[in-house]
C-alpha cells in the first residue's frame, strides 16, 4: 500500500508538455461533481432522445425511446456522433479527419510506481501518451 503521496506537490495537470496543457479528468468524479449541484432525480443517464420539440416559453419537450417526454430548460448531449441534439441545434455533421482515439481510464489499488508526468511514446502507426492521475 502507497503511503506517501508523490502528487501533493504539484498535479500532473499543471505541469505542461512540450508547451501544452495536459489534464487528467477521470469521468466518474466529473458526473458525481455535476450531480451533486442539481436536486436528485434531475439527471436521467442513458437515456436516447429521438425527438425535440418547442414548448412553452424557454422550455423544450425531449421525446426518449422508452417513450417517455420529458419537460427541460437545460439539455447535455452526449449522444455521440449522429447526435439527435446537435441536428437539432443545427450543427454540421461530423467529418472524418484520418484520426481517432481511445481513452480509459485504470485504477491500480496497490499503487502504481509511475512518476507525476504525461508519458508519451511515438511509433510508426500512431502514439499513445498516458498520465497517472494519482498514486492509484
Amino acid at each position: 500500500m502507497v503511503t506517501a503521496s508523490t502528487f501533493s506537490d504539484k498535479p500532473p495537470s499543471e505541469t505542461p508538455f512540450k508547451g501544452l496543457e495536459v489534464r487528467c479528468l477521470q469521468r466518474r468524479l466529473l458526473l458525481e461533481t455535476l450531480a451533486k449541484e442539481v436536486p436528485n432525480g434531475t439527471i436521467r443517464f442513458s437515456s436516447k432522445v429521438v425527438s425535440i420539440d418547442e414548448s412553452e416559453g424557454h422550455f423544450k419537450r425531449l421525446h426518449l425511446a422508452d417513450g417517455t417526454i420529458l419537460k427541460t430548460k437545460v439539455l447535455i448531449g452526449c449522444d455521440g456522433v449522429n447526435s439527435v441534439v446537435a441536428k437539432w441545434l443545427g450543427l454540421q455533421k461530423p467529418a472524418f479527419a484520418g484520426r481517432s482515439d481511445v481513452r480509459g481510464n485504470a485504477h491500480f489499488k496497490s499503487g502504481h510506481g509511475f512518476e507525476p508526468k504525461f508519458k508519451q511514446l511515438v511509433g510508426k502507426v500512431g502514439r499513445l501518451g498516458f498520465l497517472p492521475c494519482d498514486d492509484e
